[in-house]
């Protein structure tokens, strides 16, 4: 099999999160395993796995997950799939346990559009936090119960810490470790209690606040380049995929038909 039908690309800020793209027969017969938990989404086609005598079928629309360190063995007919390896270290800053005895197959559209939506992250233009955020969706379906937390002040004020700081400090790319340390929480139970209290998870919320940042910028006449900048995101092109997702609109077109701050 040529080479060019497998690429490999980890995701920027996520400590060796990778993303493997594949199409054709299996790249690889030989026997063998992965220091990561390997989850897969297959795009078309049937992807076969074999370990300890047992053999998984996953089809289009499924993910196939991989505990670290089983031995297997991969084939059958052309597939095109997208895998995450995640290493075990990802598991531990997130205050999360990994719960995969062996391999699984999850026909979950949710779960299958989780795994497409981070591997596009690869390519970047997006926040580390929406990038952690993103790698968290993946991780906690298949996770039980990390540690206890405990100990003031109350989870409610403490949500209330992050998002002000996220208010007051939308451009600045903080990652999920340092808001989590603010609140004296896990990043995995941050994320989960923030999206209880406020309707959605750190990330969207600060892409929310560097909307309304733009928004701001667009009403004072600075050029759109320039208000992507202010706003903290990494280009203009990525200002206007989040503006367009928040508002329905492009900054453009919001632009046209404010009126300006003199």
């Amino acid at each position: 099999m040529a080479d060019e039908s497998t690429t490999f690309r980890e995701i920027p800020g996520l400590d060796g999160v990778g993303v493997v793209r594949h199409a054709g027969p299996p790249p690889t017969g030989a026997r063998h395993a992965h220091r990561s938990v390997c989850v897969c989404a297959v795009l078309s086609g049937v992807r076969i796995v074999s370990c300890a005598g047992a053999r998984c079928e996953a089809g289009a629309g499924n993910v196939l997950v991989l505990p670290a360190g089983l031995p297997h063995t991969c084939a059958g007919p052309p597939s095109e799939y997208v895998a995450i390896s995640i290493p075990p270290a990802c598991f531990e800053r997130g205050g999360l346990v990994p719960d995969v005895p062996g391999p699984m197959i999850v026909d979950d559209p949710v779960r299958f559009g989780a795994v497409l939506h981070l591997s596009e992250l690869a390519g970047g233009g997006a926040s580390l936090l929406e990038r952690q955020g993103a790698l968290l969706a993946v991780m906690e379906p298949l996770c039980g119960s990390g540690p206890p937390q405990s100990g003031p002040p109350s989870e409610p004020e403490r949500i209330a810490q992050v998002r002000r700081r996220l208010e007051s400090n939308c451009a600045e790319d903080l990652p999920l470790e340092a808001l989590a340390d603010m609140a004296g929480l896990s990043p995995c139970r941050l994320n989960r209690a923030f999206a209880a209290a406020v309707g959605m998870p750190p990330h969207e919320y600060q892409i929310l606040q560097r909307v309304q940042r733009a928004k701001e910028c667009i009403r004072q006449g600075l050029e759109l380049a320039r208000c992507a900048a202010e706003a903290g995101f990494s280009d203009q092109s990525h200002m206007t995929r989040c503006f367009r997702k928040v508002m329905g609109m492009t900054p453009g077109t919001f632009a046209a038909g404010v009126t300006r701050i003199r």
